[in-house]
């Protein structure tokens, strides 16, 4: 991803993405064989920099 994100930010965008892929949210990547768990399945996304969620930073 180009911007950068504190651990807790990380934190906070996977596990929201991981809860919309468990109530049913489509997957953004291919992902492979077997994969079930939603978090590492958001995981993935991250790595890819895929996933649909940003940071709004008040300063």
């Amino acid at each position: 991803m180009n911007k950068k994100y504190t651990r807790y930010e990380k934190t906070r965008i996977l596990a929201a993405r991981s809860l919309q892929i468990s109530q049913g949210a489509p997957v953004l990547v291919k992902i492979p064989a077997g994969t079930t768990d939603p978090l590492r399945i958001a995981e993935i996304e991250w790595e890819k920099g895929v996933i649909p969620i940003d940071v709004k930073r008040i300063n």
